[in-house]
C-alpha cells in the first residue's frame, strides 16, 4: 500500500512539473528496493494524472465542447477562437502520436533502464538551460530603450546615451488572450518538443514549456498550451495500453491508493507550475534536475550496481 502512494504521488508530481515522470518512475523504484512498476499499475498512475488535469481545466475543456455543439452559448467570436484553439491542439498532438506509433517500444525499454534514465535528465535539461537564457537576453533587449535593441540586433555595442532612457515597461499579456492568436507554427513546434517527452528524462512539461519560450511565448502560456496538450497524449497513451490493465499484480485497494494518490498530487503540481510561472523562471527546476540527476547517477552506479 505504501508503494502505491509512493510511486503515485512520484507519478502526479513529475508528470506535470519540468522534472520527467518516466525517469523518476524508472529511478525511484530501483533506489527504494520496489519492484519496476507493472504496466497495468502504470497506466492507472496515467489516468490519475489525466483526471488532475481535466479538473484542472475543466471550465476549458468544457467550452470546446460548447464550440463544437452549442456555440451561440459562447457568443461568435469566443466560439470561433475555441474552436482556433482546439484545431491548434489536434495539429500539435501529430508529432507525438507519430512518434508513439514508430518509437513507442524503444521508448518503453529505456525506460527500464534507470541509469540511463539519469543520464538522459542531466543531459536533457540542456534544452531548459538554452530557453531559459534566450528568453533572459530577449527580456533585456525588449525593456531596453530603442538605441541598444537595434545595436545589439546588429552585433554594434549601444551608444553610451542610449543606455539608459526613460522608457515604459511592455504590459503582460493575458495567457489565455496570447494563445488566442498563437501561430500555427507555434504550436506545432511545441507538439513536435512534446514528441521528446518519449524519452526518459526529457519532461513532457520541460521540452514543450522551452519550446515554447525559444518560440516567443511567455512561460504561462506556453504551460497552459503544453498541459492542454497532454489531455490527448495520456488519453490515447492509456487507452492503447488499457487492455494490459487485468493483467496487473496490484490489489484493488493499492490500485486505488495509486490512482488518488497520481490524482490529487498531479492537480497540486499542475496548479503550482502555473502560479509559479507568472513570475518566476524554470531555473530551480533545472538545478533540480542537474543536482538529484547526478546524485542518482552516483547511487546507481555504486551503491546498488
Amino acid at each position: 500500500m505504501l508503494r502505491a502512494f509512493i510511486l503515485g504521488i512520484v507519478q502526479g508530481l513529475t508528470e506535470f512539473l519540468p522534472i520527467s515522470s518516466s525517469a523518476h518512475l524508472s529511478i525511484v523504484p530501483r533506489l527504494l528496493g520496489y519492484r519496476t512498476p507493472e504496466l497495468a499499475f502504470d497506466v492507472l498512475l496515467h489516468f490519475g494524472t489525466l483526471s488532475a488535469v481535466i479538473a484542472y481545466f475543466w471550465r476549458d475543456l468544457w467550452a470546446f465542447v460548447l464550440c463544437l455543439l452549442a456555440p451561440g452559448r459562447l457568443g461568435p467570436g469566443q466560439a470561433g477562437a475555441r474552436r482556433r484553439m482546439l484545431a491548434l491542439l489536434v495539429l500539435a498532438s501529430v508529432p507525438a502520436a507519430a512518434a508513439g506509433f514508430l518509437v513507442q517500444d524503444w521508448a518503453e525499454k529505456q525506460t527500464g533502464q534507470p541509469l540511463r534514465a539519469s543520464v538522459f535528465l542531466v543531459a536533457t535539461t540542456a534544452l531548459m538551460i538554452t530557453a531559459e537564457l534566450y528568453d533572459a537576453r530577449r527580456n533585456r533587449l525588449a525593456a531596453a530603450p530603442v538605441g541598444v535593441r537595434a545595436a545589439a540586433e546588429a552585433g554594434a555595442d549601444p551608444d553610451p546615451a542610449d543606455r539608459a532612457p526613460e522608457h515604459s515597461p511592455r504590459r503582460p499579456v493575458l495567457a489565455e488572450t496570447e494563445l488566442q492568436t498563437l501561430p500555427a507554427g507555434k504550436a506545432f513546434g511545441i507538439g513536435m518538443a512534446q514528441a521528446l517527452a518519449l524519452v526518459p528524462g526529457v519532461s513532457r512539461s520541460g521540452a514543450t514549456i522551452s519550446t515554447g519560450l525559444l518560440l516567443g511565448v511567455s512561460r504561462e502560456a506556453a504551460a497552459r498550451f503544453s498541459f492542454l496538450l497532454s489531455i490527448p497524449a495520456i488519453l490515447g497513451a492509456g487507452i492503447l495500453k488499457l487492455d494490459e490493465l487485468g493483467q496487473g499484480v496490484e490489489s484493488g485497494p493499492e490500485l486505488l491508493v495509486g490512482f488518488l494518490a497520481a490524482a490529487v498530487s498531479g492537480f497540486l503540481a499542475v496548479s503550482l507550475l502555473i502560479r509559479l510561472l507568472r513570475t518566476h523562471t524554470l531555473w530551480p527546476f533545472i538545478w533540480y534536475r542537474l543536482a538529484a540527476g547526478s546524485l542518482f547517477i552516483l547511487l546507481l552506479a555504486t551503491v546498488r550496481a
